[in-house]
């Protein structure tokens, strides 16, 4: 089961698809989104931290799905398989 909503990446995810949140985004956006939903206790930055690493990096973990593309300096996309309101 997930911590936060669907989980936070996909969460985000949804967020971009909807124009909620606007591409290129950071932390800072994703913290705007979770003020937004009113989800408590709210994640740590270092978890938003990871999740975010984590859902763009294509070595971390074969299992983990890669939402994002990091673009550098704390700043990422989403990845063209995600975009749009086809995916689940």
């Amino acid at each position: 089961m997930a911590k936060y909503g669907r989980g936070l990446n996909r969460e985000v995810a949804s967020e971009v698809n909807s124009g909620k949140i606007v591409e290129t985004f950071s932390i800072t956006d994703v913290r705007g989104m979770i003020q937004r939903k009113g989800w408590t206790p709210e994640p740590t930055e270092n978890y938003i931290n990871c999740c975010l690493a984590n859902g763009s990096c294509d070595t971390h973990s074969l299992t983990y799905k890669k939402y994002f593309r990091s673009i550098g300096n704390g700043f990422y996309t989403l990845r063209d398989e995600f975009k749009g309101s086809n995916w689940k």
